[in-house]
């Protein structure tokens, strides 16, 4: 295994997510206080418009080391109100370790407002990053998810591109749209959690 088997190069779009944007802002004042997750920041590039425009709002960013230090090179003087939660990029390693410690030092009381999943995109990560974002989401809080149709085949982990992805995965799960399989099987049949915008944000309507 590659110590650093990640693509330094992601086919994401340069001013973030738009669609988050829009979201936060039809259901935020600029002055509301609120802490905002995000499982997959890469460069940072939608964290970084959510912290401009929300002054008042905490901003938990989880992705690899690497990430991390990238981000806090490039805004080292503008890294307030930012808490940054890194993993290794073992094959075996998440984001979901640093979740299970934060729910035990939070004594399983819930810390988040608003949790966006643009992370690995993957059944065997993500699915379990659901039910441990629940634990921490407060009721009336939103989950997001991004890249509902996406698939390993034609991104930018394609096998072809990384080879490391067909020795993690198999052919139906490299083909699969992992990210609607969490959707559908796990979140739309959840009625503790309400559909705002199809297929991709949810609101939390009870505990």
């Amino acid at each position: 295994m590659e110590s650093n088997w990640y693509p330094k190069n992601l086919m994401v779009r340069e001013e973030g997510n738009q669609r988050t944007i829009d979201f936060l802002t039809s259901v935020y004042s600029k002055s509301k206080s609120f802490r905002y997750a995000e499982f997959g920041f890469y460069l940072g590039a939608t964290a970084k418009r959510v912290h401009k425009l929300f002054p008042k709002s905490e901003l938990h960013l989880f992705d690899y080391y690497s990430a991390i230090q990238k981000f806090k090179d490039d805004n080292v003087d503008d890294l307030d109100r930012y808490f940054f939660y890194g993993n290794t990029q073992r094959y075996n390693d998440s984001y979901n370790w640093n979740l299970m410690k934060l729910i035990d030092h939070n004594s399983n009381d819930t810390i988040f407002d608003y949790c966006y999943l643009d992370g690995a995109h993957t059944v065997a990560i993500d699915a379990l990053n659901y039910f441990l974002v629940d634990k921490l989401l407060n009721t009336g809080g939103y989950i997001e998810f991004d890249d509902y149709y996406w698939s390993l085949r034609g991104s930018s982990l394609d096998p072809l591109k990384v080879p490391e992805t067909a020795i993690q995965y198999t052919d139906e799960q490299i083909d699969s749209k992992q990210v609607k399989m969490i959707v559908d099987i796990l979140v739309k049949t959840d009625q503790r959690y309400e559909e705002v915008v199809e297929n991709r944000i949810y609101k939390k309507i009870s505990p």
